[in-house]
């Protein structure tokens, strides 16, 4: 599927690890766009090269542009948006986190009366417990550097999201796990990048 429409937003891939355009009331908000040429707002959740280009201007994130903080709350346009911990704690390398506390944030968008969740590269943690009802949540489900299928369908059993869209994974085993797992908590949308 290129595109999902949910109550009057409608969401697609924009490329890269975790890309994502929701779009709402004629504004565009991107978190972690590769392919920036229908954005009209730019989200990162932090610096990696998968998730962030380089070279961008007038955008949020933690590391440059206008930076974000977890609790900060955004005005922007149509969207009211909450930035969340994400970090790791079991991935590690070298023995330190892979995506250290304060490095990288997440995303909780409200646009009309629909809740999303990019959780941005993380692990299961506890601030999640706090994001409070999800229409749509999107978690990365690839190990390595960000949660397993495994701890991404805990996510999903923790938020009861009504649609979730799976990020971050490089092998169709890997959905399918997740898939296999989450499916009775949550609806599963497999987005593929449109631009």
């Amino acid at each position: 599927m290129l595109r999902l429409q949910f109550r009057g937003v409608e969401i697609r891939r924009t490329g890269g690890a975790a890309g994502v355009a929701i779009r709402h009331g004629g504004v565009t908000l991107c978190i972690d766009a590769l392919g920036l040429d229908r954005c009209d707002v730019l989200l990162y959740t932090h610096s990696h090269p998968d998730h962030f280009p380089g070279g961008v201007a007038g955008f949020y994130s933690p590391f440059g542009g206008r930076v974000v903080r977890p609790g900060e709350v955004l005005d922007l346009g149509p969207f009211r948006v909450a930035v969340t911990d994400a970090y790791n704690v079991t991935k590690l390398q070298g023995g330190r986190p892979i995506h250290p506390r304060g490095e990288g944030v997440g995303y909780v968008v409200d646009a009309g009366s629909v809740r999303l969740y990019h959780t941005g590269d993380t692990d299961l943690i506890k601030e999640m417990s706090s994001v409070g009802p999800v229409d749509i949540l999107f978690v990365p489900i690839g190990g390595g550097s960000v949660m397993t299928p495994e701890e991404a369908a805990e996510a999903v059993m923790l938020l009861r999201p009504k649609i979730t869209i799976p990020l971050h994974y490089a092998e169709k085993r890997q959905y399918v796990k997740f898939r296999d797992i989450a499916y009775p908590y949550t609806n599963i949308v497999a987005l593929r990048s449109g631009i």
